[in-house]
């Protein structure tokens, strides 16, 4: 099951009537430059600067996709050691191209102020990943009102020789460009020079796929706390109804994968066994 599915809501505020996303700029108190499609993530103060370039520089020239031949992986970054990531500019907007599943390479906007990553449902179908009626969704509010959008599960994203694994990914109807977030970016320290139209990111020693510790050890604690009330029950109490054992036993089966499951999603993401508990 995907974890994002159960605990994250979006808040993504869309364009009324077009195909892209309205993309907001605004900089920090530390002077660094951040870009989002959620109006109420930008400080209140510079929301009115923010809403007139939106309207005035929405960039139409990043509508599009086009699936290209497979692409294989650049190498790996060595641990600490910086990375310097050139980004394009099309107005108020940087966008960058990265690989995903190791098979494609995907424009996206670099939003580091939202929480995770966004794909428009034609990328997600030309990567081959089925989105069926079990696929888990997501409620977002939108300029049309509220809406359920599917979430995947990525293998990869890679952005020059910074690599993610286990990521997942709001699928979008309405974009035609993905939308970069901190489930990457959160799994390093970043700086963006707006002058060079580089992003600078040193890899953060403690997260993995974009969740701290503290994050991967509270999923691990949850499933084996309800493994082991779930096994004290049945093995302290005498449950006399065949039926209402045979449901508790498919309960804990049903726990002892999910369970399976996380550790397959933390090997694939390299988490310490340290975090695991």
């Amino acid at each position: 099951m995907l974890y994002l599915a159960r605990t994250l809501v979006l808040g993504w505020i869309l364009w009324s009537g077009s195909a892209f996303a309205e993309i907001y700029q605004w900089t920090d108190a530390q002077g660094r430059l951040h870009f989002t499609e959620d109006l109420s993530r930008v400080p209140p103060d510079q929301r009115g600067d923010a809403r007139k370039a939106a309207a005035s520089e929405r960039p139409d020239a990043l509508q599009r996709y086009a699936p290209p031949a497979r692409s294989a992986p650049a190498a790996s970054a060595r641990r600490n050691e910086p990375i310097r990531i050139p980004f394009q500019r099309e107005g108020t907007v940087m966008w960058v191209e990265a690989i995903v599943n190791d098979r494609h390479r995907v424009p996206f906007l670099i939003d580091t102020g939202a929480s995770g990553i966004s794909l428009p449902a034609d990328v997600v179908r030309d990567l081959g990943i089925p989105i069926r009626s079990d696929t888990p969704r997501v409620t977002v509010n939108t300029a049309n009102g509220r809406a359920r959008y599917p979430v995947v599960e990525l293998d990869s994203v890679q952005l020059g020789p910074a690599r993610v694994h286990s990521l997942e990914a709001t699928v979008n109807p309405t974009m035609n460009i993905g939308l970069l977030g901190g489930s990457f970016f959160n799994n390093y320290r970043y700086s963006v020079d707006t002058a060079a139209s580089v992003i600078t990111l040193v890899p953060n020693e403690h997260v993995r796929a974009g969740e701290a510790a503290d994050q991967w050890r509270a999923r691990f604690r949850e499933l084996h706390r309800s493994i082991d009330r779930l096994e004290t029950y049945l093995e302290d109490r005498e449950v006399t109804r065949a039926n209402r054992r045979e449901e508790l036993e498919s309960n804990l089966l049903g726990l002892r994968n999910e369970l399976r499951e996380l550790e397959i999603e933390a090997n694939h993401a390299g988490v310490p066994k340290a975090w695991r508990y």
